[in-house]
């Protein structure tokens, strides 16, 4: 039998410690590692798959970077090929390539990017990792966590399959990753524990084992070149100490056992399913950040480049790599102690900001405002109204009065600008003639040059954006406009109608279809932890206490119902942490639903004021019918799923009833656009539920019902209560159309337009892309050199054709793979300005535009 013995440490970047503190720890180990690889020449070392332990290192031990060098040249250190080791289901399918493009980009500073797609610890694993790994030359997949039942016909070596047929082979570490760990000083009894361990991994005695010499935070062991000899003689044995890389693994010769979906089961590992709803408020600035970098900051960045704009890859760079940090699994997934998910909120203002400012400063260039900001001094300005998407777009946009200087130095004092003297007198504003709506905002990160009126933004229905394009408006000052308030409990617009009913859900329609009771609230005890949620009995839930609804309608043709609900629900578990107290405390939602005119779909945003403990707060959508099988969105694609759980009768851990999502569910008919609210659930009677809250006060605990194995350190975090104002934005349209869906999250944009000639005419669209079931998944700058990467997805079961009109000039189109290098997945017809391609099901197809 063939043994590898892979010497290694799985080094969580921070979870029951911070960052530094396993920094520290970090530092002695690889300390360690270099002093063996220099005494022992044998001695082979895997850095956990990950390249930003380089990073952490060489920040604290920049004088051994020749001897990390020297290894992994050398072959004798494996680093990469991911930058951090994520989670798999949370982050989005393009925030998991930039991972991949930034692992290799630093390993390569030191050497060359492991090629084996190490995953060893998440939390289960989408169905189209293999066409990611793919695209980037990787493989075989090792792992642990994520299957079901299927793992015992299909054994240790398999082929997965993508839902595009993609394949990679895949190696399951039945044992996990860490099961020849801290080997016995006695070279005899590491013996005897290896030959039981190859034994149960192998007992047919056919290999290749892999032998994991390592776990969490470990440092090397210095006897494994003992071993390893005294282990090939006692059993006969080839034993090598090597790395994941030295791994001979195909599949078996013949019918080779295939599986094609995700790995979300826990036949033999944890599954840990409340990490997709514990700390979703961090969750929600993930998915914000994603959105600002792949929907706004990159596309226009490729864009503004092309048309004469500075080149703004560092920028974009320094955003990934701050939010790449907080996408390693326990940190996204919430199950850190409080001070690791307080010192993440920093990476994701970062990460935020430079998406954000980016974008604002390619826009407004390209809308003809100079470097300097400076607008006309007069109470009238032209704004310009961007758009994202691939398609035409009416929508509603929101216009910051302060997002310009509002002010000169003279030498007789300081000015005001006009414009702010009149937003600062509460007297109305027309967009080309017709009311805008007049919205103030209480944020305290807002400028405000005077400082005794509010911030003050106006808002308007924006109408046929070109395709990545923009139109000019006129704003100026006009007769006041507000909003006509009543008490009415009815909006609508076109074939969207809301109402309101006396319990305070919402009825509504869109189009043909009719749903009752949208936004009822269930509201559960939990027990259990950020790994698992744990209900408790006798849960009396919520009970109503009040509701109030406002109604909001305006000439520029938005409508809004206000409803407010106040909620007696249980403060806390009691003391026996079996129930629910009897205390109670009131608990506010306040649901926002806007119409606007030409626009078909519904707009929901939530604020729930959390003032209670120990318990899961969900939003439910009951359809009226029973359902079996429901859609929604996934990594890179669009999956069927059915309502009823597996059977979990031989698992480890009971099969969740939730799952995580990537935007959008629908069932029945019914589509809601939930990003950045990862957990949900469809049940058999057609409700889809989205949780808002999940609150509870231990990073582990050893006493849950619903987790019948440990999961972590048992330490209090009273941070992921989750106490206070929480926040989300949602959407209710017609279809379950990826694109639109996608349009809605990232709406339209508004700056200020300059007076010179723009570098983009207003009214010209740069990019479309059609028929509408292919969705533009990436179009960002090109790593190397000045080309455009343009990703789209085929999230459907046919064969479609691509086509791609182009508003600027191209020389040539190759197609590339996920790492941008070439690619020979079909032909690219390039027809003066169309582009051309053929796009098999749920595949994705890249090409580069020189």
């Amino acid at each position: 039998m063939d043994c590898l013995l892979v010497s290694h440490t799985h080094w969580d970047r921070e979870w029951y410690r911070t960052f530094q503190a396993f920094r520290a720890r970090l530092v002695d180990t690889v300390d360690r590692v270099l002093d063996l690889l220099a005494a022992d020449p044998g001695w082979r070392f895997l850095l956990d798959g990950q390249s930003v332990i380089v990073e952490d290192y060489l920040d604290v031990r920049p004088g051994r970077r020749a001897e990390l060098e020297a290894a992994c040249r050398a072959g004798r250190l494996a680093v990469g090929p991911w930058y951090v080791q994520p989670d798999s289901l949370l982050p989005s399918g393009e925030a998991h390539v930039r991972n991949l493009l930034e692992g290799r980009r630093v390993a390569a500073t030191i050497g060359a990017a492991s090629r084996v797609a190490y995953t060893p610890d998440s939390f289960g694993h989408p169905a189209q990792l293999p066409q990611l790994f793919a695209g980037f030359g990787l493989g075989p997949f090792v792992y642990w966590r994520g299957n079901g039942a299927e793992i015992d016909a299909l054994g240790p070596v398999y082929r997965w399959v993508a839902p595009d047929g993609t394949a990679v082979v895949a190696h399951h570490l039945a044992e996990g990753y860490f099961a020849a760990s801290s080997l016995p000083q006695d070279t005899d009894a590491a013996v005897a524990r290896l030959t039981r361990l190859a034994s149960r991994l192998a007992p047919d005695g056919h290999g290749p084992v892999v032998l994991m010499n390592g776990m969490d935070h470990s440092p090397p062991d210095t006897t494994t070149g003992d071993v390893a000899r005294a282990l090939a003689t006692a059993t006969g044995w080839t034993v090598r100490r090597g790395l994941l890389d030295d791994l001979d693994v195909v599949a078996p010769d013949g019918p080779a056992p295939t599986f094609t979906g995700e790995l979300v089961g826990a036949r033999v590992a944890n599954l840990l399913p409340g990490t997709w709803s514990a700390r979703l408020g961090l969750k929600r600035r993930n998915r914000d950040a994603e959105a600002g970098l792949e929907g706004w900051a990159e596309p226009w960045a490729a864009i503004g480049r092309r048309l004469g704009c500075p080149d703004e890859r560092p920028a974009l760079r320094r955003a990934w790599r701050a939010l790449l940090q907080n996408q390693a699994h326990d940190s996204i997934c919430g199950c850190s102690q409080d001070r690791v998910h307080e010192q993440m909120e920093a990476r994701y203002y970062e990460a935020h900001e430079l998406a954000g400012e980016t974008t604002a400063r390619v826009l407004e260039r390209l809308a003809g405002l100079g470097a300097e900001r400076r607008v006309p001094w007069t109470s009238e300005l032209d704004i310009a109204v961007f758009n994202p998407s691939p398609r035409v777009r009416t929508d509603v946009v929101r216009f910051e009065l302060d997002g310009f200087p509002l002010y000169q130095v003279t030498q007789a004092g300081l000015d005001v600008h006009p414009f702010a003297l009149a937003s600062s007198a509460h007297h109305g504003f027309v967009v080309d003639g017709a009311p805008a709506r007049m919205v103030v905002t209480d944020s305290p990160h807002r400028v405000r040059m005077l400082t005794e009126s509010p911030a003050v933004d106006v808002e308007f229905v924006a109408r046929d954006i070109p395709a990545f394009g923009w139109r000019r408006y006129r704003l100026a000052p006009g007769p006041a406009a507000p909003d006509e308030h009543d008490g009415g409990r009815d909006i609508g617009w076109g074939g969207v109608e809301v109402s309101a009913a006396d319990d305070g859900t919402l009825d509504v329609r869109l189009g043909d279809a009719r749903f009752t009771g949208l936004t009822a609230v269930e509201d559960r005890g939990d027990r259990g932890d950020t790994y698992d949620f744990d209900p408790v009995g006798g849960d009396p839930g919520a009970a109503l206490a009040s509701t109030r609804v406002d109604r909001y309608r305006h000439p520029a043709g938005i409508e809004h119902l206000v409803v407010t609900r106040v909620f007696d629900v249980p403060a806390r578990l009691d003391e026996s942490r079996a129930a629910r107290s009897s205390e109670t405390v009131g608990l506010t939602i306040v649901t926002e639903a806007r119409v606007m005119a030409g626009v078909e779909r519904v707009d929901l945003r939530l604020r729930v004021d959390n003032t209670a403990r120990d318990h899961r707060l969900r939003l439910l959508f009951p359809t009226g019918r029973p359902v079996a099988r429901f859609t929604a969105a996934t990594t890179f694609d669009v999956t069927t799923r059915e309502s009823l759980p597996p059977d979990d009768s031989a698992w480890v851990h009971p099969a969740p009833t939730t799952f995580p999502q990537q935007g959008w569910v629908a069932a029945n008919g019914l589509v809601v656009v939930a990003p950045g609210l990862y957990e949900a659930e469809v049940s058999p009677d057609g409700t889809i539920a989205l949780t808002l809250v999940r609150g509870l006060g231990w990073l582990a605990r050893m006493d849950l019902t619903t987790r019948p194995v440990p999961a972590g350190p048992g330490l209090p975090a009273p941070g992921a209560q989750c106490l206070g104002p929480v926040h989300a934005a949602l959407a209710l349209v017609p279809a379950p159309d990826p694109s639109l869906a996608r349009a809605v999250e990232l709406g339209l944009r508004a700056v200020p337009a300059g007076p010179a000639g723009p570098l983009l005419a207003a009214g010209r669209s740069l990019l479309t892309l059609s028929p509408g079931a292919i969705v533009l998944s990436a179009l960002k700058p090109a790593e190397r050199g000045d080309g455009i990467v343009l990703r789209v997805l085929n999230p459907t079961d046919e064969v479609v054709e691509a086509v791609v009109d182009l508003g600027f000039a191209v020389s040539a189109v190759r197609p590339v793979r996920l790492d941008e290098g070439p690619a020979d997945d079909g032909e690219v017809a390039l027809e003066g300005d169309r582009i051309r391609l053929t796009v098999e099901p749920h595949r994705l197809r890249s090409v580069l535009l020189d």
